[in-house]
């Protein structure tokens, strides 16, 4: 183990309950980060003043109900000012120029110079999202009138389009669809640029799927009708956002299989390095891609999703994968010799379309489930952060002199990684990363919600 120097640590209010996720703002130059917690709250802390907490949203004022966490927050690449919360089956997006400061019991609003001043004028009409001028027009009235949040509190719009809790979700880079991933095994896909309040639903990812929770989703930048999935079921799926059926599914219990084949019929490979992962279900808990506008260093690292899995390993998967059916003595294709049961996506090995980080001689796994997953924008596309249920946060990085983190030998993919681990004393829930090798105002590339009321930020620089 070595530490990676920590910044300084981000702490919010008492009540919060555990940080289940974190967004830094892409319009700012990351100088805020959203945060949302177990105990039906939201914050919103900016990272250049001394009081950092510049928003917080909360079920006493109204924002959220009480027993529903905020298990994912998020930016809208087209909407400067909109913050977007996931709390029970609903999104709702928020104006964070019409959000009241921090408030203490009393009522109280704190802003950024510390002062303490009264709450702003606030209006009683439901709005949407800001059209192209940065205006807001009026949208239908009772559109929110059975929700509990209510419009005086900065609410832009509701999307409750989920027929379950939602998990996760994410925005296009244009604003126009959203996608939210929930326990009901579906992926919601909404419209949210349509003009017309709570958005539109287009479709329902499910058909051929998930048979349990999905837990995370993550979009293609280069290919933005493509959406990518994981959940309980220890499954992978891409899918089109106008195809309710899934374009390929892996289960990640049989690219182990394929992998482990792979691994035993390369003489070179040191499979006795490192202990086995432990033999918990590899569920998915957090699928990445990589998500910055600019292209990585390597071009092959927008290939691959990376894939947080209940066994403490990272698999890190070739989603333009396709497979190469063998040819018998007549020139006729035979049927390949793996499967992963999806359209277009049979596999022969040792041609495998995923590799395993912490699994033979790629490193050490985690102690125990990997919680979350990312390429983060420092990284410029040649590290894999991931963050445990042993509180541990590992860096995985493509060994110098190789083009990708996989190397194409015999017609199959091998892994080519160093790993890192890093102490950081609980269980990492979500990370958010700086888009770049600038830190982030106040220092910091890497932000780390964990499992008590602090956000831990730590300098990559040694790393990056």
């Amino acid at each position: 183990r070595s530490e990676m120097a920590r910044t300084r640590q981000l702490v919010a209010p008492k009540g919060t309950g555990a940080l289940l996720s974190c967004a830094l703002s892409p319009h700012d130059g990351g100088a805020s980060l959203a945060v949302g917690g177990e105990n039906a709250a939201a914050l919103v802390f900016d990272l250049r003043g001394a009081h950092l907490v510049a928003h917080r949203l909360t079920a006493a004022s109204g924002c959220f109900d009480r027993q529903d966490a905020v298990p994912c927050v998020a930016y809208n690449l087209a909407a400067p000012h909109a913050l977007y919360c996931a709390s029970g089956r609903t999104v709702t997006a928020w104006d964070l120029r019409r959000l009241p400061g921090a408030t203490d019991a009393r009522g109280a609003r704190y802003g950024g110079d510390g002062a303490t001043k009264s709450a702003p004028p606030t209006s009683d009409r439901c709005h949407r999202a800001p059209d192209d001028d940065g205006e807001f027009a009026n949208a239908n009235d009772d559109a929110l009138s059975t929700e509990k949040k209510t419009n005086d509190r900065g609410a832009i719009d509701v999307y409750a389009h989920n027929s379950d809790e939602i998990n996760h979700f994410v925005i296009d880079r244009k604003g126009a669809f959203m996608y939210a991933a929930d326990d009901n095994c579906e992926v919601a896909v909404v419209n949210v640029d349509c003009g017309k309040a709570g958005g539109v639903k287009t479709k329902t990812l499910r058909n051929d799927g998930h048979e349990n929770f999905v837990s995370c989703v993550a979009l293609r930048g280069h290919k933005p009708r493509e959406v990518v999935s994981g959940g309980l079921d220890a499954r992978v799926c891409v899918w089109d956002r106008d195809r309710s059926a899934p374009v390929k599914r892996w289960s990640v219990s049989e690219l182990i299989d394929a992998f482990d084949a792979r691994v035993a019929e390369d003489a070179d490979a040191n499979v006795g390095k490192h202990p086995l992962p432990m033999m918990n279900p590899p569920f998915v808990h957090c699928v990445a891609t990589w998500a910055c506008e600019r292209d990585p260093a390597h071009l092959d690292t927008k290939r691959l999703a990376a894939a947080a899995c209940g066994d403490g390993t990272v698999a890190l998967v070739d989603l333009d994968f396709e497979a190469k059916k063998p040819k018998s003595a007549t020139g006729k294709k035979k049927k390949a010799t793996y499967t992963s049961g999806a359209r277009g996506a049979n596999l022969s090995v040792p041609s495998v379309p995923a590799v395993f980080l912490g699994r033979g001689a790629l490193g050490g796994a985690h102690a125990s489930a990997t919680s979350h997953v990312s390429f983060p924008g420092w990284g410029d596309g040649d590290i894999v952060v991931s963050g445990g249920n042993d509180r541990a946060i590992k860096l995985w990085r493509r060994r110098e002199g190789d083009d990708s983190f996989f190397s194409r030998e015999r017609g199959g993919l091998v892994a080519s990684a160093a790993s890192v681990t890093l102490a950081h004393g609980r269980k990492a829930n979500w990370m958010a990363h700086a888009s770049s090798r600038e830190a982030c105002p106040g220092g910091g590339h890497v932000f780390v919600a964990d499992t008590s009321e602090t956000i831990g930020v730590y300098d990559a620089n040694a790393f990056a």
